[in-house]
């Protein structure tokens, strides 16, 4: 397994928090099939890197990485570990709930508009 090169990495850090507030402002329009795309589109672009495997499993240690990939990635883990009931699938939509509120960001900005 080669791990992704140094300018990589922050290419993807850079991918990752700039589709982080697109998602924010498609949550904001509640625009979800589209949240939906651009968070595969990035999972995707996650697995290429080699940080996750297709089941979502994280593959690294999220501590190693930059602010919004390791928020990303310990979202991904806490999804992961949360109890489903009646072992659902884990979709999307709960991995987005979990990674927009461990936003700063998000939670002091734009949560408190929604209300």
């Amino acid at each position: 397994m080669t791990l992704p090169t140094i300018e990589q990495l922050e290419a993807l850090e850079a991918e990752i928090e700039q589709t982080l507030y697109t998602l924010i402002d498609l949550e904001l329009e509640e625009n979800f099939p589209e949240m939906n795309t651009r968070f595969a589109q990035l999972l995707a672009k996650v697995q290429a890197a080699q940080l996750i495997d297709y089941k979502l499993d994280v593959l690294v240690d999220p501590q190693a990485f930059a602010t919004e990939t390791c928020t990303l990635l310990q979202s991904l883990v806490e999804a992961k570990a949360r109890p489903h009931k009646r072992q659902r699938l884990l979709t999307h939509r709960m991995i987005l709930k979990i990674w927009l509120r461990k936003n700063q960001r998000f939670m002091t900005e734009f949560l408190p508009q929604m209300f």
